[in-house]
């Protein structure tokens, strides 16, 4: 079937403003500056491209570029955000920085984490006298800070106020940095989008780590301060490294057929399972269910 070039534009203006409208109203927050009026040069320059390709192999690929832009031009003069500006040049605009913390109780024994988040660079490292501390910073990157308490147990809720999707920023600046306190048994459940994450919890008494993210890469140490540590993986095309106490066992379970993977110490014993060759004698033991679709995962002993 051929189709006209005035069909694909219309159609995949319609299709591009639908979209838009769809995710925006779903939460996925569409960071459009307003300030893309000013580009409407562009959809001459675009015009005046589809009369001279008129007649070619070019023209319906010409209209549907200009439809996109048309329909992105569109949403974004009308309901794009409007981000302060100074002087005109900084390249930080629109860019804010918020801390957070919990206050420490001496009666806490076990912590839950839940982070849920979009694009970010994310950071876990050093040790704080607060049950948590931190900051966030960047465009669209507001956290819901919340901790809930009962008996010797806190819950720490981390989630972004909306699903980022940006079609203009750069996601690298969005960032976010946080210490834990070391006294309290760990429990870390994370869900995250595309993301860049450095994670040292070797400090901490984590029993368990939980992770479901996108695009991401992920360098993750754990320690041996607790004798077992249960980790669950689930990410999709996605590169990991995890770093483990050369003196701790460690098992990993999954399919990972489609895993480029590199076990530092590892042998395979079967029925998807790769284990270390100290397992049943080490004092210190760390369980990793693995899901992961096409990615890499590397495990180094340190």
């Amino acid at each position: 079937m051929k189709f006209k070039s005035g069909q694909l534009f219309w159609g995949f203006l319609f299709l591009t403003v639908g979209v838009l409208f769809l995710l925006e109203k779903n939460d996925f927050y569409l960071s459009i500056p307003n300030e893309i009026i000013t580009y409407w040069p562009l959809l001459i320059i675009l015009w005046g491209v589809a009369i001279i390709v008129k007649g070619t192999i070019l023209k319906p690929i010409v209209s549907v570029i200009s439809a996109v832009f048309l329909g992105v031009f569109l949403f974004g003069s009308i309901f794009g955000d409007s981000y302060p500006n100074d002087n005109g040049n900084n390249i930080e605009q629109g860019i804010t920085t918020a801390t957070f913390f919990e206050d420490y109780r001496d009666s806490i024994e076990y912590a839950t984490l839940s982070l849920r988040t979009g694009a970010s660079k994310i950071k876990i490292s050093g040790t704080t006298d607060k049950l948590i501390s931190g900051s966030s910073s960047g465009i669209s990157n507001t956290f819901n800070f919340k901790t809930r308490y009962r008996g010797n147990s806190a819950r720490i809720v981390l989630r972004h106020i909306k699903d980022d999707f940006n079609l203009f920023d750069n996601d690298s600046h969005r960032k976010l940095n946080f210490s834990l306190n070391t006294n309290p048994v760990w429990n870390i459940d994370l869900e995250v989008g595309a993301a860049t994450m450095k994670m040292d919890l070797s400090n901490y008494k984590v029993s368990k780590f939980n992770i479901k993210t996108g695009a991401t890469t992920t360098d993750l140490k754990f320690g041996d301060r607790e004798e077992t540590i249960k980790v669950n993986i689930e990410m999709g095309a996605a590169t990991m490294k995890i770093s483990i106490p050369q003196k701790s066992a460690c098992q990993i379970k999954g399919d990972m057929v489609m895993v480029a993977k590199d076990l530092d110490g590892f042998e395979n014993i079967g029925k998807k399972r790769y284990q270390t060759e100290n397992f049943n004698s080490a004092n210190n033991r760390i369980f990793i269910n693995f899901d992961g679709g096409v990615s890499t995962l590397k495990v180094k002993r340190y």
